[in-house]
């Protein structure tokens, strides 16, 4: 029987051997606009990128399929045990996971739920010009983009650029598990009580505080990518 280690050791070496060593926005959003992704227009396109890089270059090679859905969740890939993707700016600390409610029933139902986290630099759109460049791509304003000036907000700064430096699987194997995460504080709740602008209630999230608080008992497999 294939273990989690071994599992997650395969994902992250396919991974490692693919992944290009830099990622450029443009090029990006234009790939995944040409293949039919639905995610083109999003403005944080590295982990939309990520995904649909994954699902194009591995699964058939990790003979791996799409993962189990729960509600509006589905993740992302599922080989010997189910994972989902995620890119993590290293400048960030946090990383937001996923629906609660679909991480209790993913890990109850399938013994265990595992992250792979592809950790990067990113280079800013310090003059602008890729925020021009994706929205006249897009062809149109957004609606979030007409609420924010209607509502005065400022204009999140861009990512040009992702360089992945390494690259981690953690897995959480049971509800126990599960609980001792939120309990020591590196995985707590995320816009639990918050609600969407139409005043609907959010669905609570898990959040990882900080990759680097990550217990080492909770990381099975980890892999450079380029030099860091």
């Amino acid at each position: 029987m294939v273990t989690v280690k071994e599992d997650a050791e395969k994902i992250l070496s396919d991974l490692a051997r693919t992944v290009p060593t830099r990622i450029e926005g443009k090029s990006a959003i234009e790939e995944m606009f040409a293949s039919g992704s639905n995610h083109w227009r999003q403005m944080e396109w590295i982990g939309f990128w990520f995904e649909y890089f994954v699902e194009t270059e591995l699964t058939n090679g990790l003979d791996a399929s799409r993962g189990p859905r729960y509600g509006m969740t589905e993740f992302d890939l599922k080989r010997n045990f189910v994972w989902d993707l995620k890119a993590h700016p290293m400048d960030k600390p946090s990383l937001i996971l996923n629906d609660q409610e679909a991480v209790r029933k993913c890990i109850s139902e399938n013994g265990g739920l595992g992250f792979i986290i592809l950790e990067g630099e990113t280079e800013m759109d310090l003059d602008g010009n890729f925020k021009r460049w994706h929205d006249a791509f897009k062809g149109k304003t957004s609606n979030y983009e007409v609420q924010r000036v209607a509502e005065g907000r400022p204009s999140r700064m861009r990512k040009v650029a992702f360089v992945p430096k390494f690259a981690l699987a953690v897995f959480i194997e049971n509800e126990s598990e599960l609980e001792r995460a939120t309990s020591t504080g590196w995985l707590k709740s995320f816009q639990e009580g918050m609600r969407n602008s139409d005043g609907r209630p959010r669905r609570a999230k898990y959040m990882i505080t900080s990759t680097a608080k990550i217990p080492e008992s909770y990381v099975v497999a980890r892999i450079n990518i380029g030099k860091l």
